[in-house]
């Protein structure tokens, strides 16, 4: 038996691991004019960028590790950094930062998504998304949204509402089957919440033991 199963020479089933990835499903995505990137990480995500080629990002990350990452970027994309967490409401919270900052949490790592000793806590604001929308001075025009927040995905939905009516997309890396952060929200709670803002998952970009990342797009488009 082949450790894969390949198209066009791309990658796609990975037998040892049980992960499916299809980034070619991007392809099918409407065109936006401004890329929402929730969880920015160490390199931003380049492939969306290159995909889409929004006029305008708006970057959002907790960690000021991001700040770098951030000012890198600028130098060829026109943008708005915040150096925050989103979630569903203004408060201040814990963030567990670990050596790859873009794996650090609000929520606590289970033992079955061990990756090392936490390197620091910090207090870090914590904002909505559609409060940090709603002060942007830019015509954001057709919106795509990315979130990539270690566990906090749902959070950042439930403060997105308003941010979510203008939205062609959500691509959310999420949650499912195992508790790899304690006290994690379940699969079917997101999916739920999506549902109440009318979206409907069109895509599943990637499957893996512990995430999925999903594409949910609003249901008028399928009527």
């Amino acid at each position: 038996m082949t450790k894969y199963y390949a198209r066009g020479g791309t990658k796609l089933f990975y037998e040892d691991t049980g992960m499916y990835i299809d980034q070619d499903q991007l392809k099918k995505l409407p065109k936006i004019d401004t890329l929402i990137d929730i969880g920015v990480g160490p390199h931003g995500t380049p492939d969306l960028y290159d995909q889409f080629d929004p006029s305008y990002l708006i970057l959002i990350d907790p960690a000021e590790e991001a700040n770098d990452v951030a000012n890198k970027i600028s130098k060829t994309r026109k943008l708005s950094f915040y150096n925050c967490g989103a979630g569903e409401k203004e408060e201040e919270l814990v963030i567990n930062i670990e050596d790859k900052f873009g794996y650090s949490s609000f929520l606590e790592v289970s033992e079955i998504n061990y990756r090392g000793e936490i390197k620091e806590r910090r207090s870090v604001e914590v904002k909505t998304l559609d409060s940090i929308v709603d002060k942007e001075k830019h015509d954001l025009g057709k919106i795509g949204i990315k979130i990539d927040t270690e566990g906090f995905e749902l959070s950042v939905i439930k403060g997105a509402k308003e941010t979510l009516k203008n939205a062609e997309f959500v691509l959310a890396e999420v949650r499912h089957n195992h508790e790899s952060f304690r006290g994690v929200y379940q699969l079917h709670e997101f999916m739920s919440e999506m549902h109440k803002n009318d979206f409907v998952l069109s895509m599943i970009i990637t499957a893996k033991p512990f995430i999925a990342d999903l594409c949910f797009q609003p249901r008028k488009f399928f009527n």
